[in-house]
């Protein structure tokens, strides 16, 4: 049964905000939309965050050519909504999301075919892999629309590099999908990696190690070395590390006057404000990240999502604590908003906090994704032109929407 306009406006909004919470979405990525009758439904706007997202700001859209009235454009991705519509007369709500496991096993380009007894009410038998199609492009319209009528049976679709797409009667219905989802590739995830070390549990750290053996280059950390966060203020930046302390920094002198000394790391802050333009940083020390940095290799992006937040092959610089290596990261670190560095994680940069939390939360995915393929033995990375086109376009479109 399709909700009245109001009912679907508000159950939008109301979605939106449980997703970020759930940490299934991170900016405008992703989209939810509800039917409000056999030939019309609801979506949320293109490039508007879901945390300050108003009903009035939804957009009703025609199932039929997915056509719509008004100055307020529907999300780029609204023909991916309009075709399960089409073809499934009792879905009343759907979500896309870029939730973590479902993209590592999506990633992979397998589909799920043999569900668990104890997830096929919910899921269906078989949880089919949309063939990949960058963002908003009739290629993955196709692709979505196709495994709806392959598989009329199913309600969870991945998306190859790209996420899923959960098809619900109702509001409840879609988030117990992904939620399900969720737990099946977490238990997938969790078993491959088993068959490939040979581990009797699940263990994050060893399953971490296990992906840096299987590359030949030694084993997690025991120390991280801290490089604190920091914010700018015209020609000085505050950098605060996690024992509490704090120094404000010239940018161009590396003058500071705190009675103590200035920690080296600070460099690396003072190159990055002198060598680009963002505004904030911060060390993700978060376990995926840092085990995936010990490997001292670049990150040729598996998730679309991250190419377009991140940016394209994200390199991986050593420390030896000099102002030279500081002035190398930031370097590297040009036109991206993240550079690996070697055995300590990463340092993530953008032009407000939100855009830290953004990178940290589609790294650590990355990372996950990057595990995953070696465990699976399955996927590939993207092409380099299509990273490329769609970190061009998050930069110069949908970033500045976002803010």
């Amino acid at each position: 049964m399709a909700y009245t306009e109001k009912e679907a406006r508000e159950l939008v909004v109301e979605a939106g905000k449980r997703l970020l919470e759930n940490g299934l979405i991170a900016r405008t990525w992703g989209n939810v939309s509800a039917r409000i009758s056999d030939t019309q439904f609801v979506i949320t706007p293109s490039g508007k965050p879901y945390d300050t997202l108003k009903p009035e700001e939804l957009v009703v859209v025609n199932i039929a050519d997915c056509s719509y009235d008004g100055d307020i454009k529907p999300s780029s991705e609204k023909g991916i909504h309009a075709d399960a519509y089409k073809h499934r007369a009792n879905v009343n709500f759907i979500i896309h999301t870029h939730q973590v496991r479902a993209s590592v096993v999506g990633a992979t380009g397998k589909p799920i075919s043999n569900v668990p007894e104890k997830y096929r009410e919910i899921l269906g038998d078989y949880v089919p892999v949309a063939d990949y199609g960058m963002p908003s492009t009739g290629k993955l319209r196709k692709a979505l629309e196709q495994v709806y009528i392959d598989f009329e049976n199913s309600k969870a679709f991945l998306m190859e590099h790209h996420g899923a797409v959960c098809l619900g009667d109702s509001i409840e219905d879609a988030f117990i999908i992904a939620e399900t989802l969720e737990t099946l590739c977490k238990e997938i995830i969790h078993k491959s990696y088993r068959i490939f070390s040979g581990a009797s549990e699940f263990s994050r750290k060893e399953m971490i190690n296990s992906f840096i053996r299987a590359n030949g280059v030694g084993q997690f950390p025991k120390y991280v070395t801290d490089f604190g966060e920091s914010e700018r203020n015209g020609d000085k930046f505050t950098v605060t590390y996690k024992n509490g302390k704090s120094f404000t920094v010239d940018i161009k002198s590396y003058e500071t006057d705190a009675e103590s000394d200035l920690p080296r790391t600070a460099m690396v802050h003072a190159e990055l404000y002198r060598n680009t333009d963002v505004t904030c940083i911060k060390h993700c020390t978060e376990i995926n990240v840092v085990g995936y940095s010990v490997l001292g290799a670049p990150i040729k992006p598996r998730l679309d999502d991250f190419a377009q937040i991140a940016g394209v092959k994200i390199k991986n610089v050593p420390w030896n604590g000099s102002r030279n290596c500081a002035r190398q990261i930031a370097i590297a670190s040009r036109g991206k908003n993240v550079i690996l560095i070697k055995g300590l994680g990463a340092i993530c940069t953008g032009k407000k906090k939100s855009d830290l939390e953004a990178v940290e939360l589609v790294l650590s995915k990355e990372c996950q994704t990057q595990f995953g393929a070696t465990f699976f033995n399955a996927g590939k990375t993207l092409s380099a032109l299509d990273c490329n086109l769609m970190r061009t376009i998050y930069v110069t479109k949908y970033s500045k929407k976002a803010e």
